[in-house]
């Protein structure tokens, strides 16, 4: 509103300046154009010596024509003559034939003679004194309007017009403008005087004032409806950002399921639209969160519970031998013999957390290159053949054909393989076999099969989580190989999966992209 008012404003000072430059130049045109007619006039009446009475006359009648105030000046600019103010109301009078009212339209006749004028306000005609009573007159008032002028005709018999025959009220709706011209009368070499204009009726401030009260109803119009169309935009526009206001408030009180509400595509409705999207990114981020707060506690649970069964061993041992179990040289050798294997039992478990936990944050640098897949799988294998001999297993290595290359870190590479190897003989009854390879049937995969009794599927959803064994079994391990497999595949982009076959025995792969496989010359 306060920009529609501004704007009205300042046009309508632009246009009343306009209206006012054009009016004033108009004024200026119309004086001097009649000033000039008079002057044309007036020439004859000074030559050679000026004719006051004929002169009054004319300025009389110019200033009833013009409706303006004229004085005819000498050389010396004296005053010869002068209409007066115009004030009022306006007599002009015409000489009646006798056989007025036998006419059939009892019109006046058109050889009406102009005898004078006369101010109704002042009552004052000295023409008209001069006349014979009885005399029958014609009386034409004119009244200035602001839009021009209005005559009235009157027939007046028997007597003189008196006041009561005129408007005697000197009203002048328009008022008189002060703006003054003056001509000379003759050319500029030979100038025998001067007729002189002013006290026109001020059209241009009554126009300027029409046009003025104009432009304010349209302000106020413009700013009504302004402020119509403003209120309902206003509403339109503050109702959604209230919503999301309630909404992020909501939020802020830690309902993280709070939406806001998308009511379009504008501005708004993409701020909604981005806020909903965020939304949803903190309650994703506060579900893992949540997750892996979760996963932290059953992970220390865990391995508290791993950790202190080698180290309550070890204690025991620790007491025993001296309390004088060390004395017996068969028991002394027993429990060092314990000790060393529980010791190597916490440095697997601990090397193995850590390996975990570096993989699981993402600070490991994986030293990638290329390797032949069939060297791997020999190195990863070779510290398992004296364990699969001993326990009366086969266990084979079948070297990919043709020969493949894999990008990856061969050292983490080969300890998730061992671990893999190592599960499948501690699973492996004997008389049984275990077998590695490697093949390329669309990605690059590194297997390890064993038979046996498979995997109980209770327990195959699970294998892959930390700490967990199977709950029949009563293998010795900590539960971490697989998992450990599982990070050190998922850092390489890749991802292991297990094809398990019950009574007969399961297949582990760890499948690579198809660009970690490359020919191997």
């Amino acid at each position: 509103m306060l920009l529609t008012l501004l704007t009205a404003g300042l046009v309508g000072a632009l246009a009343i300046s306009l209206v006012k430059r054009y009016t004033d130049q108009q004024e200026i045109d119309y004086l001097t154009s009649n000033a000039n007619a008079a002057a044309r006039q007036a020439l004859p009446l000074m030559i050679p010596n000026a004719n006051p009475y004929e002169l009054q006359q004319l300025a009389q009648t110019a200033a009833f024509l013009g409706n303006v105030r004229v004085r005819i000046r000498d050389a010396a600019s004296g005053v010869i003559a002068d209409s007066g103010a115009q004030s009022g109301p306006d007599t002009f009078v015409m000489i009646l034939p006798p056989d007025i009212g036998n006419t059939p339209d009892n019109s006046p006749s058109m050889m009406s003679i102009l005898l004078g004028r006369r101010h109704a306000a002042r009552g004052q005609d000295s023409s008209l004194d001069r006349m014979p009573p009885g005399t029958r007159y014609m009386l034409v008032e004119r009244e200035d309007g602001p839009w021009g002028r209005r005559f009235v005709f009157q027939a007046v018999s028997n007597t003189p017009p008196t006041e009561s025959a005129a408007a005697t009220t000197a009203s002048d709706p328009t008022g008189r403008s002060n703006r003054t011209v003056s001509v000379p009368i003759g050319d500029a070499a030979h100038t025998v005087g001067y007729v002189e204009l002013s006290g026109a009726p001020d059209f241009g401030a009554a126009t300027i004032s029409a046009t003025a009260s104009a432009i304010l109803v349209a302000a106020l119009a413009a700013s009504l409806v302004a402020g119509i169309v403003a209120l309902f935009v206003g509403r339109g526009l503050t109702a959604p950002l209230n919503k999301l206001a309630l909404a992020a408030n909501r939020m802020s009180s830690g309902d993280l399921t709070t939406r806001a509400q998308v009511t379009g595509n504008d501005e708004t409705g993409q701020l909604a639209q981005q806020f909903n999207q965020m939304a949803e990114r903190l309650q994703s981020s506060f579900a893992e969160i949540e997750a892996e707060r979760d996963t932290l506690r059953r992970f220390i649970a865990d391995a508290s519970h791993e950790l202190r069964t080698p180290i309550t061993a070890l204690k025991t041992f620790n007491e025993l031998l001296r309390n004088g179990a060390a004395d017996d040289m068969d028991v002394r050798s027993e429990f060092l013999t314990e000790s060393q294997s529980q010791i190597e039992r916490l440095g697997w478990i601990t090397r193995n957390l850590l390996d975990l936990s570096r993989l699981d944050s993402g600070f490991v640098n994986l030293d990638v290159a290329a390797h032949d897949a069939g060297e791997m799988l020999q190195a990863a294998a070779g510290a398992f053949k004296q364990a699969a001999l001993d326990r009366d297993i086969t266990f084979n290595v079948i070297q990919p054909e043709p020969p493949l290359a894999v990008n990856c870190d061969r050292a983490r590479m080969e300890i998730a393989l061992s671990n893999l190897i190592d599960n499948a003989i501690k699973y492996t009854p004997s008389g049984g076999r275990v077998t590695v390879g490697a093949d390329a049937a669309g990605s690059i995969r590194l297997w390890v099969e064993n038979s046996g009794a498979g995997i109980d599927p209770v327990d195959l959803p699970h294998i892959f989580e930390r700490f967990y064994r199977g709950k029949g079994s009563n293998a010795r391990g900590s539960g971490l190989g697989l998992a450990l497999v599982k990070s050190v595949v998922q850092a390489h982009g890749g991802h292991v999966a297990v094809q398990n076959d019950p009574g007969q025995g399961c297949r582990f792969m760890i499948e690579l992209p198809e660009s970690g496989a490359t020919a191997a010359g």
